[in-house]
């Protein structure tokens, strides 16, 4: 059956590592090997396939962990693993049992990579404000985590959230936006938290890589200015989406 970038396109999963050929999934007995159009992935673990026009597919999280074993550039995974979370393709809950079976080598990245994803990181970006700020002295913020009033009218879902003071943190591109009706909902939702009284740091994903100490400074006298005032009046919850279901050489998967 297909697997890999191959069943993931077929998925319609987006931020896919630039691949032609065909990887197909086989089992460990049988006799077939890669050529320069496909590539062969033995598994003592074959699963039930999914269907889709008439190709019998692995499902969604075995594809993607499949995909993401050749791969050394962890951007590349969070990439394909955040849009398929994003729009609901799968869970990284499918994602940490298709990762907890046995006999699953070559993995690391893609478990590093799942640890982020289920602390509510959902891009590459993200991922790279995480990492600055588990390193610095600041505690450490909820990720994607939707503010709401306290009637429980939506304000806005946050990139970062400061609990103890009240701080959002925006990382804001419209390159690492799903869908381009995205901008235009971050620029509501900003003037949604100013009206409530939010405090807001917003910053460029390049600054994550070229100015980290700045970032950081900015970020830890938006904290200490935060902690002199009340904190706002909201509530909150951990944003999820709602899901809806649906090499040349050979290795064992």
């Amino acid at each position: 059956m297909i697997t890999g970038v191959s069943a993931a396109r077929l998925y319609g999963i987006r931020g896919l590592p630039p691949d032609d050929r065909l990887h197909l999934l086989v089992p460990n007995e049988r006799q077939v090997s890669g050529t320069t159009l496909f590539i062969v992935i033995r598994t003592r673990r074959m699963p039930v396939p999914v269907v889709r026009d008439g190709l019998p597919l692995v499902p969604v999280a075995r594809a993607l962990v499949d995909a993401a074993v050749p791969l050394r550039e962890a951007d590349a995974v969070r990439a394909m693993f955040a849009d398929a979370i994003q729009r609901g393709h799968c869970t990284p809950a499918d994602l940490a049992i298709e990762l907890a079976q046995v006999q699953r080598p070559y993995t690391a990245l893609a478990r590093s990579v799942l640890e982020e994803v289920t602390d509510g990181v959902r891009s590459a970006a993200e991922a790279w404000a995480r990492r600055l700020v588990l390193r610095s002295g600041l505690p450490a913020p909820q990720w994607n985590v939707a503010v709401r009033r306290a009637d429980g009218r939506l304000i806005g879902v946050a990139d970062a959230w400061w609990d103890d003071v009240g701080l959002v943190w925006e990382i804001d591109s419209r390159e690492w936006h799903l869908d381009p009706g995205s901008h235009d909902r971050d620029t509501r939702r900003q003037s949604g938290f100013a009206a409530e009284g939010i405090p807001v740091v917003h910053t460029r994903p390049s600054r994550l890589r070229t100015e980290r100490a700045e970032v950081l400074d900015e970020l830890m006298r938006a904290h200490a200015n935060a902690s002199r005032s009340p904190r706002p009046r909201v509530r909150t919850e951990l944003w999820r989406p709602d899901v809806r279901r649906l090499s040349g050489s050979s290795s064992v998967a």
